[in-house]
């Protein structure tokens, strides 16, 4: 008798033990609730943020490169969204109207085109007599124009520099030099700056 209540008892806790795990199995799982991300804060800009369109000519080598390279380099966010414009024009045909129509075309605030006047640079020897030594010279003559066209005043401006230098070759050797120090005065005199200060920020 004790043997059948025993076995009894084990039959019931099995079943017992088995509809917990069961229960447990079906029950659905918790979960946390599902929070819809946030999307990433932009860079900062302001209200007053202008477009500045930046054109590049059908100048090639390297002074316009170079031009090209240093123009932009001021014109970032916030205060700026740069914008480059996918057609080269001719110096010839930079005009107000031309400026006025690429800056409708890309919604623009500003419109920049660097242009390479004049580039000359040469390197020659000379030579003095029998009784003097050789020696190597540097020439450069250059004028180099930014022409800016500004949408809200309809006007179109050029800023330059423009110079010679002559020296020995070991001296003006670097045609950078040249090409910077003109660039650093054109962009002194731009009105448009890395912080703008042509208008109330």
């Amino acid at each position: 008798m004790k043997k059948i209540c025993l076995f009894l008892i084990l039959l019931v806790t099995i079943a017992g033990a088995s509809f917990a795990a069961d229960t447990a199995g079906s029950s659905p799982a918790t979960t946390p609730p599902v929070t819809a991300s946030q999307p990433a804060d932009d860079t900062a800009r302001f209200d007053n943020e202008r477009t500045i369109l930046l054109v590049r000519t059908t100048q090639g080598g390297y002074p316009a490169h170079f031009m090209e390279q240093r123009l932009r380099q001021p014109f970032r966010l916030p205060y700026w969204d740069r914008q480059y414009a996918a057609e080269t024009i001719s110096p010839e045909d930079l005009t107000e109207d031309t400026m006025q129509k690429l800056a409708a075309s890309y919604k623009a605030d500003i419109v920049l085109v660097p242009v390479v006047r004049t580039w000359i640079w040469r390197q020659y020897h000379a030579y003095r007599g029998w009784y003097d030594d050789d020696e190597f010279f540097t020439e450069c003559w250059y004028d180099l124009r930014v022409y800016a066209y500004n949408v809200k005043d309809q006007t179109l401006k050029s800023y330059s520099s423009r110079g010679s230098e002559r020296d020995e070759a070991s001296i003006l050797n670097d045609p950078n030099e040249i090409l910077g120090r003109a660039m650093d005065q054109i962009l002194e005199k731009l009105p448009y700056k890395r912080i703008p200060t042509d208008i109330e920020r």
